[in-house]
């Protein structure tokens, strides 16, 4: 059973690649910003499909975080930004998929390790490529 309403699943989406975009972009160690993120109170409230959290924007949800945005930055010479949308993909379809907590999903599945399992799994779907994981990790 899916964590929410389906009607919410293409705009957390985008607004999930949008986001791993601008940590990639203004933090240092964006994949301890992105575990952070993940077991967050604020992305508990999203999990658990609460429409206060489901609409806010990417900006909003990072200064909830304390990080500042640098709108002036441009793309990231450290990680790919491809990737960073394929690993937003990855853990939001897979949360809401199988309604597991954010939280559960960072604890096996650490963003440093998504990001190096973008060339096996890239060509899948994200519907088979979430399934795979989810078998790998024991989810």
């Amino acid at each position: 059973m899916p964590a929410y309403d389906e009607v919410y699943l293409d705009s957390m989406l985008k607004k999930h690649r949008y986001l791993f975009k601008l940590i990639g972009r203004n933090c240092d160690d964006a994949f301890s910003v992105i575990s952070r993120y993940l077991c967050c109170e604020y992305r508990k409230r999203m999990d658990e499909g609460n429409p206060l959290y489901l609409n806010k924007t990417p900006k909003q949800i990072l200064g909830e975080m304390g990080i500042r945005i640098d709108s002036e930055l441009q793309i990231s010479e450290k990680y790919d930004e491809f990737i960073l949308a394929w690993m937003a993909d990855i853990y939001t379809y897979m949360q809401w998929k199988y309604a597991i907590p954010s939280e559960k999903i960072a604890e096996k599945i650490r963003p440093e390790d998504l990001y190096k399992k973008y060339y096996p799994l890239h060509e899948a779907s994200i519907e088979n490529a979430v399934d795979k994981l989810k078998k790998i990790y024991s989810l």
